[in-house]
């Protein structure tokens, strides 16, 4: 047994044992998310993981550091974590605070976090770094990183209630998790599992097209409609201006201070505008995709509407996930010569549909 395990069980069985600190960690990498917008549009850092540490304990307004990583002083409740004997397995339930509706605002971008992995540290007081006692000298002169219970994982399942004042969620094993399936990729006719625009299966690079509805994001989608109207002012993407679609030089991502990216003179975005933003967290090609969007009014101060959540401002550009909408985007199969020009950028030939439309029960007569 080592020195650290030693101590552990010699803390637990301990009469007078110290408390039991409970700390938090939810990782957001399997995000399809640019998770800096919450350090510039809300304040909250992350670091360079996308991992959110926070702990219902209080120390005079600083965190706790426990293996040396910060958890944050946040009101919460934690609930269910306690194994039952008739063998089912358990899902615990955390309440969060939700300050200003920030994790709502967050949660409604980010399919309610489903799937994230949410880890529960515990340890004692006495085994806490040292950087959290008063002039880092640990009264028990005993802080050791190696001593705690082992961690409990689990993954949010769903959300379960929400308001201005709480967020809660429902956490389940792995295996419970939404949308796992055995085999992984279903056999289906007429949809495409593809992840849009991702360089593993799709690979799109023209181009936006249209919304998850079928409004178009070519022509006509200005969020109000001049009194005197022109293709521009009514809002119309040029596809002579991007001839490498968005990886022209001409499509930038999204920036809080505005089109040119400046911090000292930040100009707002006007309609016709195309912005791309990249996950810059995730190392999973699927999660790695760009997600496109179309300015469809002009505005100032950038940094208050940011496109996952103003959508007076800005539409994003999804595909409807049917082999119509996948003509659509390959040229060699798009029998309308004006929508070839939005997506040129595209060197493939063959068309990229996900679907198996060969599975489809088809008449072949009787004759």
């Amino acid at each position: 047994m080592s020195n650290s395990s030693a101590n552990l069980m010699n803390q637990s069985l301990s009469v007078i044992s110290d408390s039991i600190i409970d700390l938090y960690e939810i990782d957001f990498s399997n995000l399809q998310s640019n998770f800096d917008l919450l350090s510039g549009v809300y304040g909250v850092n992350f670091g360079a993981e996308p991992v959110y540490r926070f702990t219902p304990v209080s120390n005079e307004g600083n965190p706790i550091y426990w293996q040396n990583k910060a958890y944050q002083s946040l009101p919460m409740l934690a609930e269910g974590f306690e194994s039952k004997s008739d063998g089912r397995l358990p899902r615990p339930m955390i309440t969060l605070a939700n300050p200003h509706g920030l994790f709502s605002k967050i949660a409604h971008s980010n399919e309610d976090f489903a799937n994230c992995k949410v880890t529960r540290k515990r340890t004692f007081v006495r085994f806490l770094d040292n950087k959290n006692f008063v002039n880092e000298t640990n009264p028990y002169n005993s802080s050791d990183t190696n001593a705690h219970f082992p961690d409990d994982v689990y993954y949010i399942g769903r959300k379960t209630e929400e308001s201005r004042e709480a967020i809660r969620f429902e956490l389940v094993s792995s295996l419970e998790l939404e949308n796992t399936l055995v085999p992984a990729r279903v056999v289906l006719s007429g949809y495409c599992g593809f992840t849009y625009r991702c360089s593993v299966g799709c690979g799109y690079k023209g181009l936006p097209i249209e919304t998850s509805n079928g409004k178009s994001l070519r022509s006509n989608f200005s969020y109000k409609m001049p009194l005197v109207e022109d293709k521009y002012n009514v809002g119309y993407i040029d596809p002579g201006l991007y001839p490498d679609g968005i990886l022209s030089s001409e499509v930038k991502e999204w920036s809080r201070f505005g089109r040119n990216h400046d911090s000292s003179n930040p100009v707002g975005y006007e309609l016709n505008d195309i912005v791309k933003i990249f996950p810059t967290k995730s190392s999973n090609p699927y999660n790695s995709t760009p997600q496109v969007f179309v300015c469809i009014q002009s505005h100032d101060a950038p940094a208050k509407f940011h496109p996952f959540f103003s959508q007076e401002y800005w539409l994003k550009d999804e595909c409807q996930k049917t082999l119509e909408a996948c003509k659509k985007r390959f040229s060699v199969h798009n029998r309308d010569e004006n929508l070839k020009l939005y997506n040129q950028a595209n060197s493939e030939t063959l068309l990229k549909f996900g679907g198996f439309p060969g599975t489809d029960k088809f008449d072949v007569g009787t004759d």
